[in-house]
């Protein structure tokens, strides 16, 4: 039996951003990771604006990113979205939460004065691309998972589970 190479897997790239606050209209992009299923990722802190204040002590609880933390290791926002739209071109990337990673990634895009140059859609658009087999497969994968609440580490726990959703050998 012949093993399926890394070509015969679609290229799908899966984003994830998390936040100071959980639907909050003042929150804003704390943190973006990217994967895909080639085996590429990135994944990096935003420095907060100045007038960017709000900050959830529940949503750090989640994370575990500390406001510190940010001015310390975080890129402005205008480096955040140029390396975004140079690693991600003109793909469709898809989240887990459109609503709201389309709002962070407004305000980061707005705060940058430039637009993405990637189109966001909801995970379960995939459904377009992927069997009804390799959906539910994905699903399954998922569920089993531990969810690590860090952009980088969630978007590749998608792009893994959609490789898991593929046979290891051709059955030829």
């Amino acid at each position: 039996m012949d093993i399926l190479a890394t070509s015969d897997f679609p290229l799908i790239t899966f984003i994830d951003i998390e936040a100071s606050g959980l639907d909050q209209p003042d929150s804003y992009p704390i943190e973006v990771g990217w994967a895909d299923t080639l085996g590429n990722s990135d994944g990096f802190l935003i420095c907060p604006l100045e007038d960017w204040t709000h900050w959830s002590p529940t949503a750090e609880s989640i994370h575990g990113i500390k406001r510190k933390e940010l001015f310390e290791k975080g890129l402005p926002v205008d480096e955040a979205a140029e390396r975004l739209n140079d690693m991600l071109g003109c793909e469709v990337v898809f989240c887990d939460g459109l609503d709201s990673d389309q709002f962070w990634l407004n305000r980061l895009y707005e705060a940058a004065s430039v637009a993405p140059s990637f189109e966001l859609a909801d995970f379960h658009q995939l459904h377009k691309l992927l069997s009804k087999r390799h959906m539910l497969s994905l699903q399954h994968a998922l569920k089993s998972q531990p969810i690590p609440h860090r952009a980088q580490a969630d978007a590749e726990r998608y792009a893994n589970a959609v490789l898991a959703s593929y046979p290891k050998e051709d059955p030829r």
